[in-house]
């Protein structure tokens, strides 16, 4: 089993390391170009949310999140999948194929996602707590609202330290020609 993880990741690592879209996202301000559309991207599904609190239970309200979430997803996906090669998989392979520096790296995208998962839960639990003040201390939830909660909360987790990561690399050295 082990050896077949080994080839999966060390196969992950060549592809990563001789992409030629490599090039194109290594540079500090092409990243953070892709680091706001995936925060763009992850925007809009918490804004789908907001339509289905609004507008919820009806046709509008799925067939808006739906049309966001596969927006937002596409994007996220491509931008994923860019970034994982602009930091050279320091997010996406495992710690133990990682060097010191990179390694440091990875425990400082998944450090600050996780303060900033914290501060997105605490916003969630007051919003629910204002939401739910009035005459009764109960709190009405759209049963709509939560798999799209769910779903929008682990998409906010999995690329948050990538993200992350992404926005604070420095540049690469140059080239030795």
């Amino acid at each position: 089993m082990r050896d077949w993880i080994d080839r999966r990741v060390r196969r992950r690592l060549d592809v990563i390391e001789n992409s030629p879209a490599c090039r194109v996202w290594t540079g500090r301000r092409n990243r953070r170009l892709l680091v706001l559309a995936g925060g763009a991207a992850l925007l809009m599904l918490w804004a789908g949310l907001a339509v289905i609190v609004r507008f919820a239970p009806s046709d509008l309200a799925r067939d808006a999140y739906l049309s966001m979430g596969a927006v937002a997803m596409t994007v996220l996906v491509l931008v994923y999948g860019w970034l994982t090669l602009a930091t050279r998989g320091v997010t996406a392979v495992p710690a133990q194929y990682l060097d010191e520096r990179q390694r440091g790296e990875q425990h400082r995208a998944y450090a600050g996602a996780h303060s900033l998962t914290t501060v997105v839960l605490v916003l969630l639990a007051v919003l629910a707590a204002l939401w739910s003040m009035g005459d009764r201390l109960t709190l009405n939830v759209p049963t709509a609202l939560l798999l799209p909660l769910a779903f929008t909360l682990l998409a906010t987790h999995y690329t948050l330290p990538l993200l992350l990561e992404s926005w604070r690399l420095p540049d690469p050295p140059p080239d030795e020609d």
